[in-house]
Formats: C-alpha cells, structure tokens, sequence
C-alpha cells in the first residue's frame, strides 16, 4: 500500500509498504479522510517528539476492510478514530485523568497513524458513524473532539462573552460549539480576512483584525478567552483581554521549545485561571455523535482535499491565504 513516512526531521516521503493484517482485537480501515493538523507541522519541523520512520496523520477516520478476533464492527462499517492510545493501569489513566496517562501511545506520533491507504488500530479506537455520513467529515471529529474537551473545562455559560484567539480549524469549530453553548458575544480574531468573513457566518457575532487594531486595547473583561493558534503572542493578548476571574483556555499547540513571560503578580491580583487542554478523553464518542447529528457546519471549514502523492509538498509549505482545513484522501 501507499503510504507517506517521516524519514527524518524535514523529510517526508511516499513509500510501499506492506497492507497490515489485523491481529485478536485488532481491525483495518481503509482511510478516507485524514486531516492535516498544525502538529503535524511541528513534527515535520522537530517541534513535537515523535517517534520516526512513522506515518503521520492523526486526525482520521475510513471504513473497515479486515477484522481480527474479538472484534464487533464489520467489514463495510465507517469509523471515527481516537488516535490516543491510553494504558488504563497507571495512577493518571485510575484517576481518570487519561490525557495524561504515562504510557500514552498515539496514532500519527508514535505508531503509525493515517496518511496512508490502509491503517492498523486498536478495536477500543473505533468509533461508528452513520453510512451515509461525507466520509471528508471524518479528518474533523478528532479536533472537534480536543474542543469538546476544552469546551468541558471552560464551562461556557449561556450569555458569556467569548473570545476566539485563531481563525484555523478548531477556532471555527469553538466558535460554532460556544453559539450552541449560547454565549452571548462571539469574537474571533485573526489575521486573515478570508477567515474572519468564515466565522461570521459560522456565529461570531463580530471579527478582529490583529494587525489593524490593538486587540489588548479593543477587548476587555471577556469571560472566556480561547487560545487556539499556538503562538505566545495570542496567548499573552488572551490573558490581557480576560476579566477578572475569569478563564484563559489554551487549546492551540505551540512549539516545544517557546516561553511566555507573565507578571505572577497579576495572576495573582486578577484570579485569572489558566487551564490547558490537551487531547480529548472521553470526547471522541460526543464528537461523532454530534457531527452524525448535522448540528456542525462543516463544509466551510474545510478548503482543500489533498492526495497522498501530494501530502509531503503541501505539509511543508504554509496553508494558502484564507485557508482553512486540508483533508488528506486517498482517492487521487
């Protein structure tokens, strides 16, 4: 089967390589959607530790070719997978903390993951969805589900005022979870314009150009703030804009090695709660559920679908103006 390897830092390639069998517990999907994620970038870059040669791709999901023993979905079914592979024996995973589990293994980061024809996963990942959902909503049930979880820890309130700090993926999807939560004031700042006239139309209630206006100056007291593009910069603006007491939820993913400095002081004086959310325990169920339900506009969110022959030139280089969501198929 064709599949895309990182050989090494900086360096993707299209390779054969055998079709895995599935094993007691065990079953394969062939893949048919996998999205391209801002930490795939930082793995191709060196930026996120993973383990190597490896497929990537963690944001996926196909239907069932093979089945192993012990296993109840059949061959024909479409699935979700959850990447995240945890041990269930350690204190975090018996504390039901299983984002922090001290075993952690993931599809795309330390097994082989999804950017390829077919792929081998645990029974315990696979999550069933309706026949007739559009197989591209598959590579957007993983980040959904990663802001169901922040959505859980920011306890949005109806007739909270929210603030989206990045227009990518998952800033389009918190806007859209925080209007059915029924905040009140949606803001979604981003530098693009393309996608600030996206979010408009997917519930913000009003748009920032950071570059144009002085966020920190423009937004006070927001009761919500998430940090959705991984940058320290949108970061430290969230914690500005923030009201007293209220929550900074930090949901994008930024490079290993980047620091932020913040007065400890004024943590303290204004009660601010920082809370990051990493990876989605328990979500990935609620995440199918609701994106089988329709609820989602899904379509505007994803800008491009891209072949496996594709893939290593498009990781590589920055998502075009506007861009959104690229899903990786393997139909080309």
């Amino acid at each position: 089967m064709k599949a895309v390897l990182l050989t090494q830092i900086g360096k993707l390639e299209v390779k054969e390589i055998p079709t895995p069998k599935p094993g007691k517990d065990e079953l394969v999907i062939k893949m048919l959607a996998c999205g391209i994620c801002g930490t795939d970038r930082h793995i191709l870059l060196g930026e996120h530790p993973a383990a190597m040669p490896l497929v990537l791709g963690h944001e996926f999901g196909g239907e069932v070719t093979a089945v192993g023993e012990g296993v109840d979905f059949k061959v024909g079914d479409l699935v979700s997978v959850d990447p995240n592979i945890v041990c269930g024996k350690c204190d975090h995973c018996l504390a039901k903390r299983t984002a922090h589990c001290r075993n952690l293994a993931a599809l795309g980061v330390t097994l082989n993951g999804g950017f390829a024809e077919y792929v081998l996963l645990p029974k315990s990942q696979a999550y069933l969805v309706p026949k007739n959902l559009n197989p591209l909503y598959l590579g957007l049930v993983e980040p959904l589900a990663c802001c169901i979880r922040g959505m859980d820890l920011a306890e949005v309130k109806a007739g909270d005022r929210v603030a989206v700090l990045g227009g990518g993926s998952m800033g389009m999807l918190i806007v859209q979870l925080v209007k059915l939560a029924g905040a009140s004031e949606i803001i979604l700042i981003t530098r693009q314009k393309q996608r600030r006239e996206i979010a408009m139309k997917l519930g913000a209630t009003s748009t920032i150009d950071p570059i144009a206006e002085d966020v920190t100056k423009v937004l006070k007291d927001i009761d919500v703030s998430f940090e959705v593009a991984g940058v320290s910069q949108t970061f430290q603006q969230a914690c500005a804009i923030t009201r007293s007491g209220g929550k900074v939820l930090v949901l994008g993913v930024a490079p290993s090695h980047e620091t932020v400095q913040f007065s400890v002081y004024d943590l303290l004086i204004r009660g601010l709660k920082i809370i990051g959310s990493y990876i989605n325990p328990y979500t990935q169920g609620r995440a199918a559920e609701l994106i089988s339900s329709g609820k989602l506009n899904l379509d505007l969110i994803i800008s491009k679908t891209v072949s496996l022959d594709e893939l290593p030139a498009v990781l590589a280089a920055s998502p075009g103006q506007g861009d959104i969501k690229y899903i990786v198929t393997g139909d080309k």
